[in-house]
This record gives C-alpha cells, structure tokens and sequence, in this order.
C-alpha cells in the first residue's frame, strides 16, 4: 500500500510538472506575438550624421531663397534740369552814380524784392589800337617812353596783357584815323601797329531776378520809371550784358 501511494504521488508531480511547461511556452508565445504586433509600422531606427564642431558651417539641405534681381539704377533724362535754358534777369539802368542805383535798390527791397546793383560792361563798337611791340623789358618800355615823350609824342607803356611793356599810340573809333596815326610815327622812324579790337564801357544798373519784376506790377513800374526818364527797363540774360 505505501509504494502504490508514493507512485501515485509521484505520477501527480509529474502531470503538474508537464502542464505547468506546457502552460508557460504557450504565454512565451503569445507575449511574442503580442509585442511583434505592438512594433509593427514603426520606422526602424537610423542613425544621425555627425554633428559638426563649433566655427564649421551647418550644411543645409534646405534650398537656398532664391535671390530677387536687384533694380538698376539709370538717369532719367526727363527729370533733370535744363541747363541749356538760361533765365532771363530786369535790369533797369543806366544810373549816373552808384549812391542813385543804391537809393533804388533800398526801394526794391522794401517791396521784398532782390534787387542788387550790378557794374556791367557794355560793349561800345570796335575800336582801332596803334602801338608798338612790346621791349625786352619794362626799364627799355621807360627808355622807349622818355624819347617818345622828348619828341612830344603823346603815347604811354601798356601796363600788361600779351602787350605789356610796348607803347600805346591811342584808341581810335574809326579805322581811317587809327592808320592817319600810323602812318605818322612811321614817318617818324617808328614801326607802329594796328589791332582791332572790340571796346566797352562800364555802366550801373540794378538787376532783379527772375520772377521778382513781376511781384512789382506795371503800374509802379511805369511810376519808378515816370520819376527817372532817363533809366530804361530790359531784359538779359543772368548774368548778361545790359545792351547789345
């Protein structure tokens, strides 16, 4: 009785035995199909470039922006200045003295206008030069001079210009009277010339620029010019000359 007890005990430790083994490959199993499901679509693992070291430029795969084309820069004729086109300045002269052009100016400006007083040179016909050419020196010009004036010849040394140090017989305003003058210090033994040139005269006049002789108005232009007969009203180029 004892040895069938124990052999039945012992086939009992073994059917345990058996299920439990058979028990524990079946959840074995069915955890590694649980987790193969559980991984399942997700994205296998890569690894990373290297990093670069500090001071190296990151490379980017990004493109770069493109760049929008920069706008030239050109001149534009239209928008400039014409320099070609000269405004035109009154002027109203001539005046005997400066103090009267000045007494003027004083009234122009009390009517806010710009009005200056201006020394023009006005061209005055051309005029004929009997001289001599010019000495080696101004000590000979002086020599030359003094036998010129023991012989009362009128004449003076030209102070300066291409002619410096040569002697001036007069200017003439008509070219019969400058070679009359000629051809008399020929006679003398001297070798005069003659040069035409174009002479002028200084004349003051006061301007006012463009625009500010309409601010005055005709009627107290025709009373400043009413109380001085003598002055004249134009138009000229700034700067210019007064006359022609």
């Amino acid at each position: 009785m004892r040895a069938i007890f124990f052999v039945l005990l012992l086939a009992n430790l073994l059917l345990f035995l058996l299920q439990w083994v058979t028990l524990g490959e079946g959840e074995a199993e069915a955890g590694a199909g649980k987790a193969g499901a559980e991984l399942e679509g997700v994205p296998s693992l890569s690894l990373l470039p290297k990093l670069p070291e500090s001071g190296e430029p990151r490379e980017s795969s990004a493109p770069a922006p493109e760049r929008e084309p920069e706008a030239s820069l050109a001149s534009d004729p239209s928008g400039s200045a014409d320099l070609g086109e000269n405004p035109l300045c009154t002027l109203v002269g001539p005046y005997a003295d400066r103090p009267s052009a000045e007494t003027a100016v004083q009234r122009l400006q009390a009517l806010d206008l710009d009005a200056q007083v201006r020394d023009l040179e006005v061209p005055d016909g051309e005029g004929y030069w009997v001289y001599l050419e010019p000495e080696l020196s101004h000590r000979a010009a002086l020599r030359r001079l003094h036998e010129l004036q023991a012989k009362q010849v009128d004449s003076y040394i030209i102070p300066r210009g291409d002619l410096e140090n040569g002697i001036s017989f007069g200017m003439f305003s008509r070219k019969a009277l400058a070679e009359a003058r000629r051809d008399e210090m020929s006679d003398q033994g001297y070798e005069a010339r003659i040069r035409e040139i174009e002479r002028t005269h200084r004349e003051i006049w006061v301007s006012l620029p463009p625009g500010d002789a309409r601010k005055l108005g005709e009627g107290l232009w025709e009373d400043l010019l009413e109380q001085a007969p003598e002055l004249e009203r134009r138009q000229n180029f700034c700067p210019g000359v007064a006359s022609e």
